[in-house]
């Protein structure tokens, strides 16, 4: 199901008067995000006071409304909140501290509805976000996971997560990661890593190209090309390995626009005289074959 704009001030114009935050604001991200290929979505944790219990249903129901047409879900399971995207580009949402995330398709973060924002701000990540931190200095933002946990006050950043690996890069600000009584701050361009059993990982990272996944935007400049490749791997799950006999060593310069991954990587294996050619028709395995040249 599609909503247009009428459709949008239908489903607020129940309760526009009484309820607070600045829905001017909410309806034009929605939106902007609609029209991008993503999806705002506005938890509400409780309801206002001075709110009728009549309001907040009515409230409740047409958020209720805008979720279930936008495929994302948010929900409480053993007292813990979910929120997930499982089939957008992206899908918006806010914290109860004020911070924002951008969930990548198929991830899902989980707090403690009753602990988060108290001492602490904790919440585990499965999948790839981008968070806007809200600063606060005396609650700091912890991001469990088995590698290591995470460590902000305030700031933003990409995070990446897998069974085995935690990956940041941050664009604004530092984070702290943590592992084994070992602290390493990741500062504004620079990317941390860490990894059960190995060493942390600490190194710059110019052009954000970690962020794709969400700003659609690669840059390299003189980029090794087995490189350049496990960038589409980290924003996309897209493998591109070489066949047998023709792995090729050259580096890629220039600015890429990913919104057909298949035609950038395309351009990319010509740089190099090589050829890309899909493994099968889900778009996300390639291999490379071909006489390559510098």
């Amino acid at each position: 199901m599609s909503l247009n704009n009428d459709d949008i001030d239908r489903l607020v114009i129940g309760y526009r008067e009484e309820f607070t935050p600045d829905v001017e604001q909410g309806l034009h991200r929605l939106r902007r995000s609609l029209r991008e290929g993503g999806t705002v979505v506005r938890p509400i944790q409780s309801a206002p006071k001075s709110t009728s219990r009549r309001t907040f249903l009515g409230i409740a129901a047409a958020v209720a409304l805008l979720v279930g047409c936008l495929s994302i879900f948010y929900f409480n399971q053993d007292n813990r909140t979910y929120l997930s995207n499982p089939d957008r580009a992206f899908a918006m949402f806010d914290l109860p501290d004020g911070s924002q995330l951008t969930l990548q398709q198929g991830a899902t973060v989980s707090y403690d509805a009753d602990t988060y924002n108290t001492a602490t701000r904790d919440l585990t990540l499965a999948g790839q976000a981008y968070f806007e931190v809200q600063p606060d200095a005396a609650r700091p933002f912890l991001v469990q996971h088995a590698a290591g946990v995470l460590r902000v006050t305030g700031t933003a950043f990409n995070l990446r997560t897998e069974s085995d690996l935690l990956e940041v890069e941050v664009s604004e600000g530092a984070v702290i990661l943590e592992q084994n009584g070992k602290r390493m701050q990741v500062a504004a361009r620079e990317c941390g890593l860490l990894a059960p059993g190995q060493p942390m990982v600490h190194k710059p990272a110019p052009n954000l190209n970690h962020h794709a996944w969400r700003t659609g935007e690669l840059k390299f400049d003189h980029t090794p090309i087995d490189e350049v490749l496990s960038y589409f791997y980290d924003n996309w799950s897209i493998e591109c390995t070489w066949a047998e006999g023709a792995a090729c060593d050259y580096t890629v310069s220039g600015k890429y626009q990913s919104g057909d991954a298949g035609a950038v990587l395309s351009d990319i294996a010509k740089l190099g005289g090589a050829t890309l050619t899909p493994m099968d028709d889900s778009g996300k395995r390639y291999t490379l074959s071909g006489p390559c040249t510098e």
